[in-house]
């Protein structure tokens, strides 16, 4: 596969719409395959309005889950875990736990899981059943993948209702604040 855009190029600047689009299209892949990949932000790339997995990359132990840190081989919740690790990054620009990842995870078993920003509650849902800390408390790989269609359809409705709304002739707050400005802005 040819170095292309990847998760890493755009974390921190992701919308809603393409976290639950990488969660879902990923996790796909993951059920058809049935095969184990170490997945980081470089090894997810970007075509058009898809997401693909790159079998060739570098292991990142940030984005590994706590038990294969410690070889245990479980690779679907670990593929699991990892894909919650990701869409965390993409919606934050940050590597979970203070970037330390699975292996502050490891060491303190009972840290609280990470929220997403304010108005990415249902995704932060979602994410925190893919981080748990015992792999038999994780949400399984199809389960994600139903639960990311389902988020990715709710978060195209809730886009179509604003436009909706938008071409009924509600404020949007569009280019023009002039009428927001308390003052005459005056040349210095």
């Amino acid at each position: 596969m040819s170095k292309g855009i990847t998760i890493r190029d755009i974390a921190g600047f992701c919308p809603e719409e393409a976290i639950w689009k990488m969660m879902a299209d990923v996790s796909e892949v993951l059920i058809k395959e049935q095969v184990g990949y170490a997945m980081t932000p470089e090894s997810i790339m970007i075509d058009g309005d898809a997401f693909m997995v790159g079998t060739e990359q570098e292991i990142e132990n940030e984005f590994m889950a706590p038990e294969h840190i410690e070889g245990c081989r479980n690779e679907t919740s670990q593929m699991v875990w990892s894909l919650g690790a990701l869409a965390y990054y993409m919606a934050t620009g940050h590597i979970i736990f203070g970037g330390h990842g699975g292996y502050y995870q490891k060491e303190h078993p009972t840290v609280p899981l990470p929220i997403l920003p304010k108005g990415l509650q249902a995704l932060s849902s979602v994410m925190q059943k893919c981080l748990n800390y015992d792999p038999n408390d994780r949400v399984c790989l199809k389960e994600l993948n139903e639960l990311s269609h389902q988020g990715l359809l709710a978060c195209k409705k809730r886009q179509r209702e604003k436009s909706v709304l938008t071409a009924k002739g509600q404020k949007t707050g569009g280019k023009y604040n002039g009428d927001k400005w308390p003052e005459e802005m005056t040349e210095v």
